[in-house]
């Protein structure tokens, strides 16, 4: 009688620890990761980095807004590139499609750091030897 309920002791476990490490890996800040490291670019768009942090949104200052930040290099302009991702009509779960709120921002990178204008930064190690950024953009998208 006590070898079964060890077993069903550690069959709930270890279905508990793998539901755990799916809504882990697959929702929040790791989902969101996930989503934007999956969108197929362009191949004039070349993927350095992508980071991910959690900052405030400008709202109720709880940090608690979700951050993915996707540093890319390209010949476009940036007019060029806000026009890619509009047109392509990207989506992800947590984005609202027709809605006035963009699928992502996009500004120029001028350096390793990454700094929002909601008192949020990232450091991009990948970027310590580049040492002309003029075709480096770092697009920001948020949940």
């Amino acid at each position: 009688m006590k070898n079964k309920s060890l077993i069903i002791i550690i069959f709930i476990v270890i279905i508990s620890i793998l539901i755990y490490s799916f809504l882990y890996s697959n929702t929040g800040l790791n989902g969101l990761e996930k989503e934007v490291s999956k969108f197929v670019l362009p191949e004039n768009i070349e993927k350095i980095a992508i980071k991910s942090g959690i900052g405030d949104s400008g709202g109720n200052g709880d940090y608690s807004t979700y951050r993915v930040v996707l540093v890319v290099k390209t010949e476009m302009t940036l007019d060029e590139l806000n026009q890619e991702f509009e047109s392509r009509n990207l989506t992800f779960l947590s984005h609202l499609p027709n809605s006035d709120t963009p699928i992502c921002y996009i500004t120029y990178c001028q350096n390793k750091v990454f700094k929002s204008e909601r008192d949020f930064t990232l450091t991009f190690d990948e970027l310590e030897d580049v040492e002309d950024f003029s075709n480096y953009y770092f697009i920001e998208f948020i949940k």
